[in-house]
């Protein structure tokens, strides 16, 4: 049994790419969200297309989800398809604008659905109305994954599954997903697979001189730590850039930048608790 809509969407993508359409990924700027970008991105390189544009909000200057700023920066790609990524299910006003605007929109949430389904042309998101897929808990670089072992077919290579699995691994613990059934496999495959994987951005983050003493597990909990940090380069969040890197002496300077980012903002954090803490008991002194 497959998620809802999940084949419609791999048809339509492909038909994207025989005939040469514009394709935007927008995903949402977390871990989740950039692994999925990253999957499908790849999925629809390795099938010999091109994606003309792949997008993450700011959410400090633009907010949550698809934004009316965000559209209007990606007018200049219409007509396109439009897939949003871990993002989307609550965007109704948003997706109606960017119909009109001339994109035809593709939703891959797993967020709660709402009363209604905004006007996207397909939706795929297990928590949908009609959806029988009996595992309803994935996070959204899961759905992805699924989505190119249907894309991919035979073309989805050993390695390339592997890496996937490891990308989704990481995004369901860092969604914080239940452990449960299909997120429980491509977890415990995912990270069987993660000392070995081919990706600078990660073989590097796995050697930091500063958690070697730890085991894998908290070695990964560490290394979503760093990849979490919201702060975006040229448009993209850390995450992104970093899992995306080719060059091992570039991707070794960036883990350790996201290490420094990681310990400033614990530290920043750490400020604000103890502020609290002094104001609570000024105003709330002992008997």
């Amino acid at each position: 049994m497959e998620i809802k809509n999940l084949k419609k969407v791999a048809d339509r993508i492909k038909k994207a790419i025989k005939y040469k359409e514009r394709i935007i990924l927008y995903g949402d700027a977390d871990l989740d969200g950039s692994t999925s970008v990253i999957i499908l991105k790849e999925s629809i390189k390795n099938l010999g297309g091109q994606v003309a544009c792949v997008y993450f909000p700011d959410r400090e200057s633009e907010g949550y989800g698809i934004t009316r700023i965000a559209l209007e920066k990606l007018a200049k790609y219409k007509p396109a398809l439009f897939v949003a990524l871990d993002c989307g299910i609550a965007n109704f006003k948003e997706v109606k604008q960017a119909k009109d605007m001339g994109f035809e929109g593709v939703i891959i949430d797993h967020h709660e659905v709402l009363d209604k389904l905004p006007p996207a042309d397909i939706i795929v998101d297990p928590k949908q109305k009609g959806d029988k897929y009996p595992f309803k808990n994935l996070a959204t670089a899961g759905i992805a994954f699924k989505l190119a072992e249907l894309l991919l077919a035979k073309k989805l290579t050993d390695s390339l599954r592997r890496n996937f699995l490891e990308l989704a691994a990481l995004a369901t613990l860092a969604d914080m997903m239940p452990l449960q059934e299909d997120n429980e496999k491509i977890v415990e495959e995912g990270l069987s697979y993660l000392e070995t994987s081919w990706r600078p951005g990660l073989r590097v983050l796995l050697d930091l001189e500063q958690i070697q003493d730890l085991g894998l597990r908290e070695k990964v909990s560490k290394i979503i730590s760093f990849l979490n940090v919201r702060e975006t380069e040229n448009g993209a969040p850390a995450c992104f850039i970093s899992l995306t890197m080719t060059d091992k002496d570039e991707a070794k300077e960036f883990a350790e930048k996201l290490f420094e980012k990681s310990i400033e903002r614990k530290q920043v954090v750490k400020s604000i608790v103890e502020q609290v803490k002094l104001k609570n008991d000024f105003n709330n002194p002992s008997p």
